[in-house]
């Protein structure tokens, strides 16, 4: 919110901020990483994750570390969608081969991020991970949603250049409604390697 401060004339920033109930810090957190257009489950990004030699040493971390854990390879898919995309060039007429396999490959990786962040509050949701446990977990692990708008924004100069077809990030396909199948599979094209 911006004032204007009456003896300068000139502006003076202030901060608004809405403070959330401990009580509810939990709920609030799982929500921001729920995608309500997946159903993705803990056990689905456990498996994308975790090789199955690793299993026993993974079951012997505490709920709040798998949690972050799993936050922090969602991070890591950010970075490097992020750091594809930014390295699109857009001052061609047309994409060229290259462009579009740098196109998919960050696309691959946003999956992957939001994904294993819809995971998180499958678990929350689950009750695998409780408020106190997911707050440590977010605070242990790794979330910047500046690298998120950032990769957002990346995506958006990218997409609009070449007329690449995507689903904004929390919204619906950006397509034709007739053209996508109602047994189509969200988790179909989840890579984690």
């Amino acid at each position: 919110m911006s004032k204007t401060d009456p003896e300068s004339g000139g502006g003076e920033s202030e901060s608004v901020g809405v403070s959330i109930p401990d009580d509810h810090v939990g709920a609030f957190v799982a929500e921001v990483f729920e995608d309500v257009e997946r159903d993705t489950t803990w056990e689905q990004i456990v498996s994308a994750l975790v090789a199955d030699e690793a299993r026993d040493e993974w079951n012997e971390l505490s709920a709040s570390e798998q949690v972050a854990a799993v936050l922090s390879a969602a991070a890591d898919y950010d970075e490097r969608a992020a750091d594809r995309l930014a390295g699109i060039p857009t001052d061609r007429g047309k994409p060229t081969p290259e462009i579009r396999d740098e196109y998919d490959e960050a696309m691959r990786c946003r999956r992957n991020a939001d994904q294993f962040r819809d995971g998180v509050a499958a678990a929350y949701a689950q009750g695998i991970v409780g408020d106190d446990e997911l707050v440590a977990a977010v605070e242990e692990g790794e979330f910047d949603a500046a690298v998120v708008a950032e990769r957002e924004d990346e995506l958006d100069r990218v997409a609009n250049a070449f007329d690449f077809e995507y689903r904004p990030y929390g919204g619906t396909l950006m397509h034709d409604e007739e053209d996508e199948s109602d047994d189509e599979n969200p988790l179909e094209d989840f890579e984690a390697w």
